[in-house]
């Protein structure tokens, strides 16, 4: 008598049904391991799906509430603009509108005269503007005038050498924001560093305008 050999796919018929009866018996030996595991699944997945829902509609309200603010900006409504961007950038502190906003309400506090304000909103946008630089340089600029306009000449001084030193798109403005720095020098009294950076500036200039300045350096070196 012969001893009949299981072909191969009965071979794999048959371990498919026994890993399949194996797997059955181990969900009704084991199935409040699985249930919880199965509900630990389900919850993930929704709140993934609730955690990206909820940052979408964060950056659509951000996004409106930074249209608000620029809409009474530009119609000349500066208190209303500076509160609304002081609160954008208080709210949404992460979001690209949130760091926009403190350089906008710096705007509104230089253009109603109010420099202290200015120059603390200035300063917090460049402390967060290291993914959104876009409006640095100008709000540099904007620190530097604010400085300037409360008679902190060195400070404005050096704000406007920085600038002038590091600037990231307005390159075209590099002169002039030298002898901003050169201006408020003279003006805090450090005569030595005015002539330092109009030697500098001379350098840069043709025509005229640097026999001006030439003049200037003149008298001031006595």
């Amino acid at each position: 008598m012969t001893t009949q050999k299981l072909t191969k796919k009965q071979l794999k018929e048959d371990t498919f049904i026994t890993a399949t009866l194996r797997a059955w018996e181990y969900v009704k030996t084991h199935q409040n391991a699985v249930f919880i595991g199965l509900l630990a699944i389900i919850v993930i997945v929704a709140a993934s799906i609730y955690i990206t829902n909820t940052r979408k509609q964060t950056q659509i309200e951000a996004a409106t509430q930074f249209s608000e603010g620029l809409a009474m900006f530009r119609t000349g409504d500066l208190t209303t603009a500076e509160e609304l961007f002081k609160m954008i950038s208080e709210r949404y502190p992460s979001l690209r509108e949130g760091v926009y906003a403190s350089y906008f309400a710096g705007k509104c506090a230089l253009a109603g005269g109010r420099n202290i304000d200015a120059v603390e909103h200035f300063d917090n946008y460049l402390e967060r503007s290291g993914k959104f630089p876009f409006f640095r340089d100008a709000a540099m600029d904007g620190k530097g005038a604010a400085l300037e306009n409360e008679q902190r000449f060195s400070e404005a001084a050096q704000v406007y050498l920085d600038l002038a030193r590091n600037i990231h798109s307005n390159h075209f403005m590099e002169q002039s924001f030298l002898r901003r720095a050169a201006n408020n020098f003279k003006l805090s009294g450090q005569r030595e560093r005015a002539i330092e950076i109009m030697e500098e500036l001379v350098e840069k200039t043709t025509g005229f305008e640097r026999l001006e300045l030439e003049i200037e350096l003149d008298i001031l070196r006595g």
